[in-house]
């Protein structure tokens, strides 16, 4: 490579490059080197500002960067891009102001992204500020991430909503002031968003607020989270499925019994050229999955990376018979495109030998156009449970295994035996636990990897 043919832009696209690599303190040394180095320097440094230091705790350091907000020029404040303050914290003797986010706001013109994520200084108070002060609307807003935000009321969610009416992206995960009334507000004011989270409002959000989503969102709509909604029917889905043909994600899991198998499926049949994401574990409408459904996950849904389901909505799919089995082990085969599986609910004294078959079957006839679900004999050959797994081409890169405390973990400091899964699988059959997890990703160096997560110590992913 001949350095001396690189032409300006392409110059700066390589120091750039390079200080993305850099810490705080190491970019203003560089910003220090010359006036070009500076300049791209000060860039990275005002993009995304870091708050606190060993000097400073990083409410202090905000409390210095609303400060400097006031008296720097505008030259500078343009640069910023993305303010976090979930990390910032209150004490007993220092606190901040109610008009910090007025300041933000005001001065922050080219802010794309704010991120205020279960901070209790985002009072009622701090809001009321910013819309009586702030007459013009913020437009270049795209990202607005408000998740835990407990003193946020409904009509004033309406309000503070309206002041970014070009948000492409909303996270209103367990915020308080989410409700029909407000989400379906939004959805009026706010007719370019792609992505929306409104999870964890259990009964404060019913299918009124779907309706709203569907109408304005319409073909826009690509990412959509509604994990643990209580009072959501298949009456929305269906209006989803007749509105939204662009999904790309949709998270559905711990939704009630009002969602039906009949619902998803009309959801996935609409989506199924672009659906990439689908989180799907402990629908409770959804107990187990149709031989249709099956069909369009794992066959129709050919952009499919990611899935999430329970693990006994897919044992408890099929009576289950040998032939069952590999009807199972038939459709995950199927998978062109998946990268990623999530099994939660991983019950005690669970098949280990069957979960081991099932990640090696995954995407391995992808490729095989004529494969029908019917020819039970070649699914036999193709899937038999001794293949060598080196023989396979599985496109499946990461799998995540949750599962509780099992009383037999503690049992002799080992795994019990169970007569179900020994008398299904073998004698031979193994326990899902750390041992077994390291043994698979042992043999299977060039992947697909098995990490086990003990739900006592997991964090909540959706």
């Amino acid at each position: 490579m001949n350095l001396m043919n690189f032409t300006g832009k392409q110059y700066d696209v390589i120091r750039g490059q390079i200080l993305s690599y850099l810490c705080q303190g190491d970019l203003w040394a560089c910003s220090l080197i010359n006036k070009t180095w500076g300049q791209l320097a000060k860039s990275k440094l005002w993009c995304q500002p870091e708050f606190g230091n060993e000097r400073s705790t990083s409410l202090q350091a905000f409390q210095q960067f609303l400060r400097t907000l006031k008296n720097v020029g505008s030259e500078t404040t343009s640069l910023i891009q993305v303010i976090d303050v979930s990390q910032i914290q209150e004490s007993l003797y220092e606190t901040l102001d109610d008009n910090w986010l007025t300041i933000v706001i005001q001065n922050c013109s080219n802010l794309r992204s704010l991120i205020i994520r279960d901070v209790p200084f985002l009072t009622t108070m701090a809001i009321r500020k910013l819309i009586t002060n702030c007459k013009r609307d913020h437009i270049n807003l795209q990202y607005l991430n408000l998740e835990h935000s407990k003193n946020v009321t409904e009509n004033l969610l309406k309000s503070f909503i309206q002041k970014f009416p070009e948000l492409l992206a909303i996270n209103l995960n367990s915020c308080s002031g989410v409700s029909d009334s407000s989400i379906s507000q939004i959805s009026y004011y706010c007719q370019d968003l792609n992505t929306i989270d409104i999870s964890n409002s259990r009964s404060r959000v019913t299918d009124v607020s779907i309706y709203a989503i569907a109408k304005f969102g319409k073909q826009k709509l690509k990412n959509l989270n509604f994990s643990s909604m209580q009072k959501i029917s298949d009456n929305s889905i269906n209006t989803l499925a007749n509105h939204c043909k662009h999904l790309e994600v949709v998270n559905l899991s711990n939704c009630s019994q009002l969602i039906s198998s009949s619902g998803l499926e009309n959801l996935l049949m609409a989506n199924k050229n672009s659906l990439k994401e689908l989180w799907m574990h402990n629908m409770k409408g959804v107990p187990v999955l149709t031989q249709g459904l099956w069909e369009l996950i794992a066959i129709r849904c050919e952009k499919l990376k990611v899935l999430s389901i329970s693990f006994n909505a897919i044992y408890h799919s099929f009576p289950f018979s040998t032939q069952d089995k590999c009807l199972i082990y038939f459709y995950f085969s199927r998978f062109k495109s998946l990268n990623k599986l999530i099994l939660y609910d991983i019950p005690e004294h669970a098949s280990a030998k069957f979960i081991w078959c099932l990640i090696e079957c995954c995407g391995i006839e992808s490729d095989d156009s004529g494969a029908s679900k019917n020819d039970s004999n070649r699914i036999n050959d193709n899937l038999r449970l001794d293949l060598n797994p080196t023989d396979r081409r599985n496109v499946l890169k990461e799998v995540s295994i949750y599962r509780a405390e099992f009383e037999s973990d503690f049992i002799l400091g080992g795994y019990a035996k169970s007569k179900t899964s020994t008398e299904t699988f073998g004698k031979d059959d193994e326990e899902v636990n750390e041992d077994w997890a390291n043994k698979f990703n042992e043999q299977h160096l060039d992947g697909p990897k098995i990490k086990l997560i003990r739900l006592v110590e997991s964090v909540d992913i959706c």
